[in-house]
């Protein structure tokens, strides 16, 4: 995971996501929600996934093509999904709000994340919504129930509230991934795993959720990781080497720093041993057999 930015370009986010569109279609949940409080009805609120289908293209542009979770390829073996960070299911009146998508693998959205999400601090509160709620009542909440992707106080706003919950399994759009993630290359096993710094208020709790909710120590995620860090310190050891070329020392620099770009599979794991290199750190060596 890194971190990741949004652009904020009115040519480049969907008409429907800024402007009246977004409001008209909370208004319409809690209308929903509302005659759900009158009749009794428990079913589930119907969302309509073709609303939000349509900004993959740009949700893919901004990571590259990879997950915003496990910084895999999303789109070389399967289709990708348009994710919800804060799953519909609960935070239903953010179902059609740009600043809820990112990008993900299948795997870690629907076989990992699913609905799983969770807080340490103060619940972002949902409209207060009753049995009496008054379609003016309601139309006066919906204006300022979600944030405008392009107005940059509702966006800050919202992620004020963001902050104030906490969430363990954090928005790479919002939160800085480095803060918390380290990692550890494990050559007897041909594994790397995702640990939390030390010393880093929170950083074990988030770990730990990302872990769980992201599935982001999975098996394949240790040795897929495991093989770019073969490739990766191949470059390392031929730039330390004694009496290598200048110009093939000067290749294999430049391979290192492709390595973490953005676009790169697992950059954030290889800017992180960059890092512990640069601190005069000893890194495994891998088997190269």
């Amino acid at each position: 995971m890194i971190p990741l930015t949004r652009e904020r370009d009115g040519n480049v986010i969907q008409a429907s996501f800024f402007g009246d569109v977004p409001v008209e279609r909370v208004r319409a949940l809690m209308r929903e929600v509302r005659d759900k409080l009158v009749s009794g009805d428990q079913g589930k609120l119907r969302f309509s996934s073709s609303r939000w289908s349509g900004v993959k293209p740009q949700l893919m542009r901004e990571t590259r093509d990879k997950c915003a979770y496990c910084e895999s390829h999303a789109t070389a073996v399967s289709f990708g999904d348009v994710e919800h960070y804060r799953p519909k299911s609960v935070y239903w009146w953010l179902a059609y709000v740009y600043d809820n998508y990112l990008a993900s693998c299948q795997i870690c959205n629907q076989a990992y994340k699913s609905d799983n999400f969770e807080i340490s601090g103060t619940p972002m509160p949902a409209p207060a919504l009753s049995g009496q709620t008054t379609d003016a009542e309601i139309t006066q909440m919906a204006a300022s129930a979600i944030p405008d992707p392009l107005i940059a106080a509702q966006v800050r706003d919202f992620e004020v509230a963001h902050r104030r919950e906490r969430p363990l399994n954090i928005n790479p759009y919002i939160d800085d991934p480095t803060r918390y993630f380290a990692w550890e290359a494990i050559a007897g096993t041909g594994e790397v795993w995702l640990i939390n710094k030390p010393r880093v208020r929170y950083a074990r709790m988030v770990v730990d959720a990302c872990e769980r909710i992201y599935g982001l120590n999975r098996p394949e995620l240790l040795e897929r990781r495991f093989e770019k860090y073969k490739i990766y310190m191949g470059s390392v050891l031929v730039v330390q080497a004694a009496g290598i070329p200048a110009a093939l020392k000067t290749t294999h620099e430049k391979l290192i720093a492709s390595y973490q770009k953005e676009e790169s599979e697992f950059s954030g794991m290889i800017r992180y041993f960059e890092d512990q290199r640069a601190a005069g750190a000893e890194l495994p060596v891998p088997d190269f057999d």
